[in-house]
């Protein structure tokens, strides 16, 4: 299976861009062979500067650590050390500038031999795109999740659920020790011809519906990262948030 890679972001209406995403060398056909095709996508958070700071770091330790990887090793373990490196590596920062609130999200896929490996903490996302439809494949962490079973279980209203002033925050993130709520496919994921992996900001998706993504869908995933974002810029949103999404096709 010969896999392509696309990438686009924007600043969107912020001053300062927090997201950071990477590539695997695709060229290095002997890490290729035991190591397949990796992208990775962080958003960070902790201010202006150290956001981003911290989002650049986890995307490149996340990338050597992987990178790194033996052929004896399998590729869930080697992304579990490279997301376990790249919190350190976070945590470290968070530790030398001082501040507690620093950290990032992080969505990590890899494909190889036809089969899909992925990763995440956070709310960044990774997405299918097969045959028309849209398919978002990882959870995201977000107290939106346990305010909803709670609501479900009767602990509270349905109504606390959806009002609750923090609905929204990360219940999991690089930085955070212990890193304890990880999102991976728990076997492989087999993959089809002219399927296409999206993994992304959140101001990417917050900004799309399902259809408007599918409606988008191109061949070349360049083309295709292009056009999503300058979809979501065209929508002129106030308060746009930073947008990256990393694309991956078979």
């Amino acid at each position: 299976m010969i896999i392509s890679p696309g990438c686009c972001q924007h600043v969107g209406d912020r001053s300062n861009q927090q997201d950071a995403f990477g590539f695997s060398d695709k060229d290095d056909l002997d890490f290729v062979a035991h190591g397949g095709v990796l992208a990775v996508v962080a958003d960070g958070m902790g201010g202006k500067v150290n956001g981003g700071e911290s989002s650049k770091l986890a995307v490149s330790v996340f990338l050597r650590s992987y990178m790194a990887k033996q052929a004896n090793v399998t590729i869930q373990d080697a992304l579990l050390v490279a997301l376990q490196d790249a919190s350190s590596a976070v945590i470290g920062l968070a530790n030398e500038v001082g501040e507690e609130n620093v950290g990032t999200t992080l969505v990590a896929a890899v494909i190889h031999g036809g089969t899909l490996n992925w990763i995440a903490v956070g709310d960044s996302r990774l997405y299918l795109t097969r045959n028309g439809k849209l398919t978002q494949l990882t959870v995201d962490h977000v107290l939106a999740i346990e305010l909803d079973r709670d609501a479900a279980n009767g602990k509270i209203s349905r109504e606390e659920a959806e009002d609750h002033p923090e609905r929204l925050a990360l219940t999991s993130y690089l930085g955070l020790a212990p890193l304890d709520l990880i999102d991976k496919n728990p076997v492989p994921f087999f993959l089809l011809p002219k399927d296409q992996l999206l993994l992304c900001s959140d101001g990417l998706y917050t900004a799309l519906e399902s259809k408007e993504v599918t409606a988008l869908y191109a061949n070349d995933p360049q083309k295709m990262a292009e056009e999503l974002v300058a979809r979501v810029l065209s929508k002129k949103r106030p308060g746009q948030d930073n947008l990256t999404v990393a694309v991956l096709s078979c």
